[in-house]
């Protein structure tokens, strides 16, 4: 396992919460870790309420003394725990500077706490973290049992996954099968690749499952003849209002598609746009278009890719050009991950581009809420470079302080359960008697982290 590179305060100190509400009065706890750093009981401490998008420059900054910003005191209780209560009023990064302070009156800082504070309809939603475009061996390029790929996505830190094998959905079905067997909190969702009429488009559908347990691109070769007569029609039908460089029967075929995933409640997700295949995925006017028309419920901005391509980069900026215009598009990465190493190549960027959703409810329509309102995040990381975001500027803020300070945690609870999940499965007894002890603990760190145990 790869040791999280975190920062010092965060192995040395702790604070829950971490995330609060704005306008709320919170009561925190606070404890150093260990004997070298422990609080000493009956000990007067101070901390300074440093907020990261504002300072009082005038007093402050043209002097530089952190000690003049607002403070908190608190004694440390017989266990050398600090409990104290504070209101924050913005939302954003605080700084939690604690100081000791000295028999003279003089504060010696130990240390800087991190806490978000987040608006009532940010602070209600869970941070997921997740992948809805990946192959397994049932796909014609994939390789790995399902389950096994779905237990090494939980030891890397998912939170939701969807298998989305090319023209079908039984990986998905498989994993999911599995893990009504085995106990676990990986929320895995129906998925396909969708390649209909052929294999120049690439769609995503998670959650949609058609008549007879298929998937739309088998349920398309199994009423071939009625589904090319709905394109026509579709053609026919918006042909004239099209605008320039969007070709009808493409617009149609996509459009089609996004409808039956839609109808059988499912999110339809445009797939790596920019791939080139020759050229584009998908054509600039088409990508545009869709995207103002809300067609589909989300794009790929990041997604997995060979060395040297700069798929990504252009959908990342195609999507700022579209947010700049007014248009709306909710970002997602995907590893589009076809084996599941932890060396990089052509087939697996696994671990290595994922997406954020801000959830209401651990479930698909969770997700699809928060997709529709635009409560979700793309992130993407290569050869140890600090992780890159693609979401607004007030997710960017939220995802970046929980890469540093909470998924570093989540993540190690998460490998302890993947590896049980993987030995479970395997018929490991032992295996499957403790997941059922552990699999709880990554719910229980997430409310205390939160604020939200009971």
């Amino acid at each position: 396992m790869k040791l999280q590179n975190m920062d010092p305060s965060v192995c040395a100190y702790e604070i829950f919460p971490q995330v609060v509400q704005k306008d709320v009065p919170t009561r925190f706890t606070a404890r150093g870790l260990g004997i070298e750093t422990a609080l000493t009981p009956g000990a007067q401490y101070t901390l300074r309420v440093i907020g990261q998008e504002e300072n009082n420059s005038a007093k402050i900054l043209r002097i530089s003394d952190w000690t003049l910003y607002d403070g908190i005191d608190a004694t440390a209780d017989e266990k050398g725990t600090l409990c104290f209560q504070y209101t924050f009023r913005r939302e954003q990064i605080y700084t939690l500077r604690l100081a000791k302070r000295e028999e003279n009156g003089e504060l010696t800082r130990l240390t800087d706490f991190r806490v978000f504070c987040a608006a009532e309809d940010l602070y209600c939603r869970t941070p997921l973290r997740g992948n809805t475009h990946c192959h397994v061996c049932t796909s014609v390029d994939g390789h790995e049992d399902p389950f096994l790929a779905a237990a090494l996505y939980r030891k890397a830190g998912f939170d939701f996954l969807a298998i989305t094998d090319h023209h079908l959905i039984d990986g998905s079905k498989l994993a999911l099968e599995a893990a009504g067997r085995i106990p676990n909190g990986l929320r895995l969702y129906y998925g396909e690749e969708v390649h209909v009429p052929n294999a120049y488009i690439h769609a995503v559908n998670v959650g949609a499952v058609f008549p007879g347990g298929v998937g739309l691109d088998r349920w398309y070769h199994e009423n071939e003849e009625a589904c090319l007569a709905e394109v026509q029609r579709i053609a026919e039908r918006d042909a004239a209002g099209l605008p320039a460089g969007v070709e009808p029967m493409d617009y149609a075929w996509r459009r089609w598609i996004s409808q039956q995933i839609h109808d059988r409640g499912g999110i339809a997700i445009l797939a790596h746009p920019f791939w080139e295949w020759d050229a584009h995925n998908t054509p600039d006017d088409v990508f545009r278009y869709f995207a103002k028309e809300g067609f589909y419920d989300a794009a790929e901005i990041f997604h997995g890719q060979e060395p040297g391509c700069r798929d990504s980069d252009l959908q990342f900026a195609f999507w700022n050009d579209l947010r700049a215009d007014g248009i709306r598009v909710s970002p997602l990465g995907a590893d589009d991950a076809h084996r599941r190493n932890y060396r990089w190549d052509y087939e697996c960027s696994f671990n290595k581009v994922y997406s954020v959703a801000f959830m209401r409810e651990d479930t698909l329509e969770g997700f699809r809420e928060a997709l529709k309102n635009g409560f979700t995040a793309a992130v993407e990381t290569y050869e140890e470079v600090r992780e890159h975001v693609a979401a607004t500027y007030r997710l960017t803020k939220y995802v970046c302080f929980l890469l540093d300070r909470y998924f570093p945690f989540h993540d190690e609870l998460c490998f302890e359960e993947g590896r049980l999940m993987r030995d479970a499965y395997l018929g490991d007894e032992e295996a499957n008697a403790l997941i059922g002890q552990l699999c709880g603990r990554v719910k229980r760190y997430r409310n205390r982290f939160f604020g939200r145990e009971t």
